[in-house]
């Protein structure tokens, strides 16, 4: 009797084993950067940190494990040498950035071989397989807050290297609503003096309301010129279509009377971002560049929260049983035709069918992986810093904001 209770039990550790024993103990994950993502480089590495020294067994089922590669320009040779260098590895997924130039690149690379990509970068305007998109749009968000501003004469000051949805959103609106709507392209200017000149030039127009809709760095720079030119006083209105509102500049255009308004993804009150910055502002900068002293970006945030979702869709993958293992060569990702991975649409379906809270709320995906579900906060310059006046919920097939309640 006691030799039959011995042997059952051995076979059902055994049957356990096997039920598991293909899904790997280390779960392989490509990184791409650029130059310019140097504090998102660290917020990635310490996330992969975190997860990996989490005594909660259930939690960390298996260890991650990255490999990355720095990408000193975004031409295709570059990206297609980095993409290739990755699936080589036989990395599960890639986590990266990519700008105008390397989109369609990388883009290619992911739906060809089935290898999914997760990205803070903008948006991409059409619908591609294998890329989930951390970075919510914003086009019904803007559209939704011009329309409570009764905006109707407005300069809008793009950067096509975010993509052009909203520039397309706002020319259909413009035709639909009677708007009048100046766009000047901006993401090519270099020389400062130049967005000078546009400035001066709306100013002769008499134009009061301004659309900036481009990265952090671009409208701290432009609103320098604002300040310079003095038309920061009270009657100007700006808008700033970036969901880094905290990481901007605005104590010098404020202070003249303007009204400021702008978009936030990370909420200072969620308990994980607090707990997170808590961890994030002891870290040794020698060896995680930028965690002290500089404030943190949201695409910082969405990168720790790239690394949530990774670790959870792989979770899921091995509750499900399944084998995710990547056996012999990973091929060659130049091959004519491409032999693309066969665990890769079972990732890909993962990673969409995710649901975790992380630093920039609520996090979950539709069909085509753009994010859905989210809150982004709307802010106003006040007397003693930013408030928060308006907080938007996100509807429709693309995850764009629906309503705004005030």
């Amino acid at each position: 009797m006691g030799h039959r209770i011995i042997a059952t039990v051995l076979f059902c550790v055994w049957l356990f084993g096997k039920s598991h024993g293909a899904f790997p103990n280390q779960i392989n994950i490509g990184g791409l950067f650029m130059r310019s993502t140097v504090q998102e480089h660290s917020a990635f590495r310490f996330a992969v940190q975190l997860y990996n020294t989490n005594q909660n067994v259930t939690e960390k089922p298996f260890h991650l494990n990255y490999n990355v590669d720095n990408l000193e320009s975004s031409n295709s040779f570059s990206v297609t040498h980095a993409f290739c260098s990755q699936f080589s590895r036989g990395v599960y997924a890639i986590f990266g950035f990519y700008d105008q130039k390397s989109m369609n690149t990388l883009t290619s690379f992911c739906g060809a071989l089935h290898t999914s990509f997760i990205t803070p970068s903008f948006p991409a305007d059409a619908d591609v397989q294998f890329v989930i998109q951390m970075r919510p749009p914003l086009r019904g968000v803007v559209l939704s807050l011009l329309a409570h501003y009764k905006w109707e004469k407005f300069v809008y000051l793009y950067d096509t290297e975010r993509g052009f949805s909203i520039l397309q959103a706002i020319m259909e609106s413009a035709v639909a609503n009677n708007w009048q709507v100046t766009a000047r392209s901006v993401g090519s200017i270099v020389d400062p003096t130049e967005y000078k000149r546009i400035i001066e030039e709306m100013d002769r127009r008499q134009e009061k309301c301004f659309l900036i809709d481009c990265e952090v760095g671009r409208i701290n720079t432009i609103l320098e010129q604002v300040v310079t030119l003095g038309k920061n006083s009270r009657g100007y209105h700006y808008i700033l279509a970036n969901l880094g509102f905290a990481n901007m500049t605005l104590d010098k255009v404020f202070a003249g009377g303007a009204n400021i308004t702008g978009f936030q993804i990370i909420n200072p009150e969620n308990p994980i971002v607090t707990q997170f910055i808590q961890r994030w502002e002891r870290l040794d900068e020698r060896e995680f560049p930028e965690a002290k002293g500089t404030p943190l970006k949201y695409t910082s945030a969405l990168t720790h929260d790239a690394v949530l979702v990774l670790a959870e869709a792989f979770r899921y993958l091995r509750r499900q049983r399944v084998d995710v293992s990547r056996r012999g060569s990973a091929g060659d990702c130049l091959a004519n035709p491409a032999v693309p991975w066969s665990q890769g649409i079972d990732i890909e379906r993962a990673l969409k069918m995710v649901q975790v809270q992380g630093m920039t709320g609520n996090i979950q995906f539709d069909s085509f992986g753009r994010r859905s579900n989210y809150s982004i906060d709307v802010y106003e310059m006040k007397i003693g810093g930013p408030k928060k006046v308006i907080i938007t919920g996100a509807g429709g097939r693309r995850g764009d904001a629906s309503s705004l309640s005030v």
